[in-house]
């Protein structure tokens, strides 16, 4: 899979941009602040239906306009599509997405049209912070293989959402909890057990395949890096039953708490090197690499279950990395479209199969100068404007 031509109109600092990109390594450099990260920003928008750095998707129109546009040709193994993203600067309008100019009607079906995987300084996050941070990564990479995961997470959330807000209402005015709770928990305890099955199915092949690759970047053989799945609920013969005898044992727990203290939003990864866990023992260089073995372990299974490789981006991190380490990530990369963004060009220096560009700011627009071609083919330009 690569992306073959890339358009940004009004989005963060690019007023506009057309981009025919490189079908190995792209390499963006500049000074920070300049709009490299926008660029990768705009390829996850086009994958997951979201940024990775932002909840609220106004904050990424530029100011002063109606509205901003991402689009992607996207030449997979077995297809090639175009897809296109809308955003407004209104809260609480909609996001709107196209398919082959066919606007469609569920972020769902977006899936698996542009599967990526990205890296960045914040990934750390994956080691030193809660729980969540952790089952959004596991949700996002399963859902980018099984649309049917992605969609029994919406129905769960929306099922929880609802059995919250019951709790909550019947708190805050002491009154009974209101008996519709029990179609709301049905609903959870019917997602919950596929939800949480295929997280610990994906769970074991991450950590076999983040173990070999931790070792391959680190070039150590003595370090065993481990992932765990910490399942809220037990997974069994027992299926959704489990989980609806304990939302139904736990209701006057939630309620003083007002919220739902068991399910699959609960659930938490252990990170673990050699048999110690990461967040409290491991350096900042062990767990960069831990966080980036899980990316490139996330690579790896999408690949193999889906028969076709995901997109790249790597966002500012050759310059963490040793020598040795930015050159067995390169080796491991080998035939995979990948972004890379950094501050200096000299991090890559030693990369000659490339097409790279100089990203700048003027009059605080994002601007590139193309440094240096590469070898790519040449996609055909998009026959219809952006915005029409």
């Amino acid at each position: 899979m690569i992306i073959s031509q890339i358009e940004l109109h009004h989005f963060r600092n690019y007023d506009h941009l057309l981009l025919t990109p490189h079908g190995g390594i792209n390499i963006f450099y500049g000074q920070n602040g300049s709009g490299k990260t926008n660029l990768l920003e705009a390829i996850h928008y086009c994958s997951l239906g979201k940024s990775h750095r932002i909840n609220q998707d106004q904050n990424a129109v530029q100011a002063g306009e109606s509205g901003a546009g991402c689009r992607m040709r996207i030449k997979g193994r077995w297809s090639e599509n175009d897809l296109e993203i809308h955003l407004t600067p209104r809260e609480d309008a909609v996001k709107t997405v196209w398919i082959d100019q066919k606007k469609i009607g569920r972020l769902s079906e977006m899936m698996g049209i542009l599967r990526c995987v990205i890296f960045s300084p914040e990934d750390l996050s994956l080691m030193k912070d809660g729980p969540s941070v952790r089952r959004r990564f596991l949700d996002m990479m399963i859902s980018q293989i099984n649309r049917g995961y992605f969609i029994s997470l919406q129905q769960y959330r929306i099922a929880l959402n609802q059995r919250n807000a019951i709790l909550k209402q019947a708190r805050m005015e002491n009154r009974p909890i209101n008996p519709m709770i029990e179609d709301f928990e049905m609903a959870m305890a019917g997602q919950a057990d596929l939800i949480c099955r295929e997280r610990q199915k994906y769970t074991e092949i991450l950590s076999e395949l983040g173990q070999k690759i931790y070792r391959g970047i680190s070039g150590s053989e003595d370090e065993s890096f481990l992932i765990q799945y910490l399942p809220s609920i037990r997974t069994g013969h027992e299926g959704p039953d489990q989980l609806l005898t304990m939302l139904k044992e736990n209701r006057e727990d939630d309620l003083r708490q007002g919220t739902t203290t068991a399910g699959p939003h609960r659930d938490d990864l252990n990170l673990s090197l050699n048999h110690k866990v990461m967040k409290n023992f491991a350096s900042q260089g062990q767990m960069r690499t831990g966080a980036l073995s899980l990316k490139l372990a996330q690579m790896k299974i999408i690949q193999n279950m889906t028969d076709d490789q995901p997109v790249l981006l790597l966002d500012d991190v050759m310059s963490e990395l040793d020598l040795k380490r930015r050159m067995n990530l390169l080796e491991m990369i080998e035939g995979v479209q990948t972004f890379i963004t950094c501050s200096d060009e000299t991090d890559l220096a030693s990369y000659q199969n490339n097409r790279t560009y100089q990203v700048y700011s003027e009059n605080g627009m994002a601007r590139m100068n193309l440094i240096k071609q590469g070898v790519a083919e040449q996609a055909p330009a998009f026959q219809e404007p952006l915005f029409q």
